[in-house]
């Protein structure tokens, strides 16, 4: 039966001119390298379908996450992994060979498409099929990078666009239309990776640390961390957690929750700002919180992936609050109320998350383990192809 789902092509590029002046044996290397780690970052709610050469072909059904920028940070993280290892290479190696020194010229491209498609089961891989399939691995073959001059990009269709609720965010993305014969034409949104990895490094850290602790919250919830995120993120949960009558959320840019990015928590007629200091996604978020009496505390969310990523460890850390001396000493007498408030806030959400799980309205596909000889099959695959254009 055919479901709805996003199909994700994660492929590196200039692997042809990579081995065209290379040697084979360090080329080689690179390139399973760089595969192992793309297949480690295809992890829920993405499902690897297959390896195809240098590229690692994923799937996403519908329910598998609640937001849409979900899929989009998922996709930002990958490439962060990707050049952070790139760099890694580069700087261990002594060797002069032209593949080592060619390292440099490997870059990762993205296919993001919605759509139906089919699971068939073969003796290697859950197959993906279906026209929409079809369509994006012809999205494969394009002319982003020869009319736009970007070479390292991810690509949305419209209708993925349309799917994920990210019109916003493509303002700064640039529209891009390819042709294909009994296809007609794809109207593309592209967005340039290389803007990701600079915003990364320029990213400003803030992290409540353990040892720096007010006060800890802490609770396990048995799916994925993307999900988790989802849940923990989108306003009307945090909601719950916060114990609010409402969330929300001011100065989203183009659409995106990010530093700067404001929760307002409504209790009553009382509002109470949650300020985004730092959001690295799947891993942590820091707000800087509004306290009575002009006080002020910062609270890191953090998730800690367990149980090979099926389940979820949730460290709510708040610092100690700043402020006058009397705003310090009510906030003191405070401090075991706020504590069960936030406790049953959290537990009152995972009990939620556990239902919607049980009722099928969010999914936790399970990780799918890809043996090494199939990434060994895919690079001669891969080595072979290149070789013989």
């Amino acid at each position: 039966m055919a479901e709805q789902g996003y199909f994700v092509i994660a492929d590196i590029t200039g692997y042809t001119a990579f081995l065209s002046s290379s040697e084979l044996e360090h080329a080689e290397d690179s390139l399973r390298s760089l595969i192992n780690l793309l297949i480690e970052q295809t992890k829920p709610p993405l499902v690897i379908s297959r390896l195809q050469g240098d590229a690692v072909i994923s799937y996403a059904p519908q329910a598998s996450f609640l937001q849409g920028q979900t899929l989009v940070e998922i996709i930002e993280n990958t490439y962060v992994a990707f050049r952070q290892a790139r760099e890694r290479m580069q700087l261990n190696t002594t060797c002069t060979c032209a593949a080592c020194q060619n390292i440099p010229n490997l870059d990762l491209k993205f296919l993001v498409h919605y759509g139906s498609y089919v699971l068939q089961q073969t003796p290697m891989y859950q197959e993906l099929v279906g026209n929409d399939v079809n369509l994006t691995h012809r999205l494969l073959k394009n002319r982003i990078t020869e009319l736009t001059g970007v070479k390292a990009y991810a690509a949305y269709t419209e209708p993925a666009v349309e799917a994920l609720g990210i019109k916003e965010f493509c303002i700064d993305m640039s529209q891009h239309t390819e042709s294909y014969e009994h296809l007609g034409e794809v109207l593309l949104f592209i967005q340039d990776l290389q803007r990701v990895w600079k915003r990364e490094r320029e990213r400003r850290r803030v992290l409540v640390e353990p040892g720096e602790a007010w006060f800890t919250v802490e609770t396990e919830i048995p799916a994925p961390p993307p999900l988790v995120w989802d849940y923990f993120t989108k306003p009307e949960y945090r909601a719950i957690v916060m114990e609010a009558d409402g969330m929300p959320v001011e100065n989203r840019i183009q659409g995106r929750t990010a530093p700067g990015t404001v929760y307002v928590c409504a209790h009553g007629d009382a509002r109470i700002r949650h300020a985004v200091l730092d959001w690295k996604p799947f891993e942590y978020y820091t707000f800087e919180t509004e306290m009575p009496m002009g006080a002020k505390s910062l609270i890191t969310t953090q998730l800690i992936s367990v149980a090979g990523g099926q389940s979820t460890k949730v460290l709510g850390i708040c610092s100690k609050p700043e402020g006058n001396i009397l705003a310090r000493a009510v906030l003191a007498a405070m401090r075991s109320k706020m504590i069960q408030s936030i406790e049953a806030g959290t537990e009152a959400l995972r009990k939620i998350i556990l239902e919607e799980l049980e009722a099928g309205v969010a999914l936790r596909p399970q990780a799918v383990v890809v043996p090494e000889e199939q990434v060994a099959a895919a690079v001669s695959a891969s080595v072979a192809e290149s070789l013989a254009t």
